[in-house]
């Protein structure tokens, strides 16, 4: 597979007074800011999860709930603003349809921005908390793999129980009464898969930096004279390919959260891989003292105001050690032929097995078969193992953006018995999943059934559904049986087919590159970039001023028919850029176009 390049964006040199002199040197250029002028780079979460969000938390997350609002007392400041309420009704329910008492926000930045490495910063003000609130901004990782193993990042997390705040109580402004409240105090955390981790209490595997018994290494900030909440602080997070520190700064004060910065060892290579941004204020839940969803005799009643606000000012991203990648948008569209495993036909580009890509056999359903490949040296080859079903899949390790293939076909060879009815499916980074099937004895989609090799050819038009993020793709290949039918079977030389390419190089067949129109040009405040597509692919419009230097990029979805899309004469960093003359190029699977832009004082 060809990696998706994080995209690098150097724009402003930057250096940081409130930075201890020790690291003061290290920070670099701001990489990327998001000041909460809008919500563009967001996508608003929804429910309850399963399980309160695997925490046993209270709230119901609503999209109403979220919205960017001004900052009082700080003029022509705006923040992302997550109301927390007392509030039941319709539709506000559990997983199993059961009513919550609450309603809150959450905001994910994934697919929109991602991050590895760099020194980021966020400015955060939180609500009394009492008991019960729980806000938090952290970070995911990318990766495709479950949850540890995808890695966990909370630089900001307040809402803590008595025991983790009576623990650490004796350090940084603790008293050691164990009086603590939760408006006193603040944490990180760092969450990876450690096989060392695994037992009986712990099969996720999953390792906690803040797990500290004996109080050696945690640090969490205590402020008993100035309660944290309603008044900003800033949070960060100094990351590199070797170490995360986490501190918090408290009126021009920085501390640092943890004795030493953690290592990042090969236990722990999550944190070498991109991440993606949350917010949001939890209810109740695992973190907290309060009840948790499903055990009411786990803790006490929330007592938390409500309504109440988390308010996130702006979230920055600066070099760091010279290191600091930030990715905008979903990963670099596939064009043409794409591989999943197959060894001899010609493609775009590939997945790797073991690099890359992995294959995975679920519920231990199949074991190895002794099938032959049909082409090349390797072959997926299985039979059942008396589970009563079976299924495989094929899937990155990084989101795969499929997109360009919605009007091809998914390919692939298989030898399977013909009493056998099974199913080719995908599932998204969002878990959403399709299928479609092929029924035992029937010729579909090409296969007939003669329990030789045949091939199959699946229009992703098919079997993408309603709901594929075809951008966002995690397992681009699952083949699945339900029926139990016992049997041997093999697949070989599976791909997407977008059905332009046009020789063995893989390069797309475009008919009539896409024309760039811009109106009204020259403009002052707004224009509109219009483009017509043949068919529904990503874009990226590249704007360029005089001397060649990129000012700014706009991604999105085209459909196909004409597109639009606005600039406001802002370059990357939100700030108007001078009049002139400037160039925009639009590049999408469907060709190149390019326009001259004036913009005037």
């Amino acid at each position: 597979m060809r990696r998706a390049r994080p995209l690098l964006l150097a724009i402003l040199s930057f250096i940081l007074s409130a930075i201890a002199p020790p690291a003061h040197a290290q920070v670099g250029p701001l990489l990327w800011q998001d000041e909460f002028n809008s919500l563009d780079n967001w996508l608003r979460i929804t429910g309850n999860g399963s399980w309160g969000w695997g925490n046993g938390e209270l709230e119901f997350y609503r999209g109403e709930n979220v919205s960017i609002a001004p900052i009082a007392g700080e003029p022509g400041n705006n923040a992302l603003h997550i109301v927390a309420k007392r509030e039941s009704g319709p539709g506000i329910v559990d997983q199993w349809g059961g009513a919550l008492q609450y309603t809150s926000g959450k905001v994910s930045s994934r697919s929109f921005v991602s991050v590895r490495y760099g020194m980021i910063e966020t400015r955060v003000r939180v609500p009394d908390l009492r008991v019960g609130g729980w806000p938090a901004f952290w970070m995911l990782g990318t990766a495709t793999v479950d949850w540890p193993a995808s890695g966990e990042v909370d630089f900001m997390e307040m809402g803590a129980a008595k025991a983790f705040r009576d623990l650490h109580d004796s350090h940084n402004g603790g008293d050691g009464l164990h009086a603590s409240t939760v408006n006193d105090m603040v944490g990180a955390n760092a969450i990876w898969y450690s096989p060392a981790a695994v037992s009986p209490s712990n099969t996720s595997g999953a390792a906690s930096l803040a797990y500290d018994p004996n109080d050696l290494r945690c640090r969490p900030y205590y402020n008993r004279t100035q309660p944290l909440n309603d008044r900003f602080l800033i949070y960060r997070m100094y990351w590199d390919p070797d170490s995360i520190r986490m501190t918090v700064v408290d009126q021009g004060v920085e501390r640092d959260l943890y004795t030493t910065p953690f290592a990042i060892t090969a236990d722990a290579e999550e944190f070498r891989q991109p991440f993606y941004f949350i917010a949001n204020l939890a209810i109740g839940g695992a973190y907290t003292d309060a009840y948790r969803l499903g055990a009411p005799t786990s803790g006490v009643p929330v007592s938390m105001p409500l309504p109440g606000a988390m308010d996130v000012d702006y979230v920055r991203v600066y070099q760091w050690k010279g290191k600091g990648e930030v990715t905008l948008g979903p990963p670099p569209a596939q064009v043409g032929r794409y591989g999943l495993y197959t060894d001899t036909t010609p493609t775009s580009a590939t997945l790797t097995p073991n690099v890359d890509g992995d294959v995975y056999v679920w519920g231990n359903t199949l074991v190895p078969g002794t099938t032959a490949p049909f082409e090349g040296s390797h072959v997926l080859a299985w039979r059942t193992n008396a589970q009563g079903w079976f299924g495989a899949g094929i899937m990155s390790r990084q989101p795969l953006n499929l997109f360009g293939f919605g009007a091809g076909n998914i390919k692939f060879r298989i030898r399977i018995p013909a009493n056998v009815t099974f199913k080719i499916g995908i599932i998204d980074v969002w878990g959403n999943q399709s299928y479609v099937t092929l029924p035992a004895n029937t010729t579909q989609y090409g296969l007939v059934r003669n329990g030789e090799w045949g091939q199959v050819s699946i229009p992703v038009s098919q079997i993408r559904g309603t709901a594929m993020d075809l951008r966002m793709l995690s397992y681009s290949f699952v083949i699945l049986e339900q029926n139990g039918t016992p049997c041997e079977f093999a697949v070989d030389d599976v791909y997407w087919d977008s059905g332009l390419v046009t020789g063995v190089d893989g390069g797309e067949a475009r008919t009539g590159a896409p024309r760039l129109a811009v109106a009204p040009n020259p403009f002052r405040a707004m224009t509109e970039l219009r483009f017509r597509l043949v068919r529904d692919v990503p874009y990226e419009l590249a704007l360029f001023d005089a001397a060649g230097q990129r000012v700014r990029v706009l991604r999105g979805l085209g459909r196909a028919g004409t597109n639009s899309v606005r600039w406001d004469g802002r370059g990357e960093d939100g700030r108007h850029l001078p009049p002139g003359v400037y160039h925009g190029r639009l590049l999408s699977g469907d060709g190149e176009g390019t326009q001259r832009i004036v913009l005037l004082q």
